[in-house]
């Protein structure tokens, strides 16, 4: 009976050892995965960073040896709204121009929400009328008076819930990283009509001659207007180039760079937000980075 006992202990702890061995090897296995997918991701970062390659590059999507891939989208960050460039215009007419697209038809409420965001961006303690400063909020340290680092922290604006109420996916048309110079070859077809007051069955062909007969951006077939005049042309916007070069633009200065990699089943995501278009030189100033 003894025996049975030493036996039954002995094959109790050779499998609880060889269980934690396997997990030891499993975790480590798994280390190794993260490791190289991580290593993959900064690997395509780095290459969409090169002034070389374009967006439509092929080394930006690869199957590797194995069960390994590697994708990468370049986006013109530009292409996006940045709220503090507009906000330090003081430029109304745009922002009734996106309000009235987003459903805020009331001119009074209009310009209450404009005057709110001005008030908060803003180093003075002064409050427009109708506007938004301290006595508006009752908390303390609101608002800012600082131009907004987020994009989510113009959600915090009074009046601002009007927005989410009647234009949800608002926070879409943003980005705190972007120049200011609307890149028209890169924008939405209403992002470009509310910037610019174009008809948006302009913008809308537009934007389906530049992704090209495949309808998808970033790939060979794309026909992006090649200078600013043309792009007006197409867009029905008058004026002179020149003089409109200061808030629009075919060309981004600032990238998103998203770099997908996949190791088996574990997959790594790093993120990027870069100042400087390819073809310009030098490797550019890293505005944002993330990695999920």
């Amino acid at each position: 009976m003894a025996v049975l006992w030493i036996v039954g202990l002995l094959i109790l702890l050779v499998t609880t050892t060889a269980m934690l061995v396997m997990q030891d090897a499993e975790f480590d296995a798994t280390r190794s995965q993260i490791f190289r997918a991580r290593l993959l991701a900064e690997t395509g970062v780095s290459l969409a960073m090169h002034p070389d390659v374009r967006p439509d590059d092929p080394l930006l999507h690869q199957r590797l040896d194995g069960d390994e891939e590697l994708h990468v989208e370049v986006t013109g960050e530009d292409g996006l709204i940045n709220p503090n460039i507009l906000l330090l215009r003081e430029d109304r007419d745009t922002w009734r121009r996106l309000l009235n697209f987003w459903g805020i038809k009331d001119l009074q409420t209009s310009d209450a929400i404009i005057n709110a965001l001005m008030d908060w961006v803003d180093p003075d303690v002064f409050e427009r009328s109708p506007g938004a400063e301290a006595r508006a909020y009752g908390r303390p340290g609101f608002p800012f008076n600082r131009p907004f680092r987020s994009v989510e922290e113009m959600a915090m604006v009074k009046g601002m819930h009007l927005v989410e109420e009647a234009f949800p996916s608002w926070r879409t048309w943003f980005s705190t990283h972007a120049s200011g110079v609307l890149d028209v070859n890169e924008a939405q077809p209403e992002i470009i009509s509310a910037m610019t007051g174009a008809d948006i069955t302009l913008a809308r062909q537009f934007r389906t001659r530049r992704l090209g007969p495949d309808g998808i951006p970033n790939t060979q077939d794309d026909l992006p207007a090649p200078d600013l005049g043309i792009a007006m042309s197409r867009l029905g916007i008058t004026g002179n180039p020149q003089q409109l070069g200061a808030i629009l633009s075919v060309n981004s200065a600032t990238r998103r760079i998203i770099s997908t990699a996949r190791v088996g089943d574990l997959q790594r995501q790093l993120g990027i937000v870069i100042q400087g278009a390819p073809g310009q030189g030098g490797m550019g100033a890293i505005l944002w980075m993330a990695e999920r």
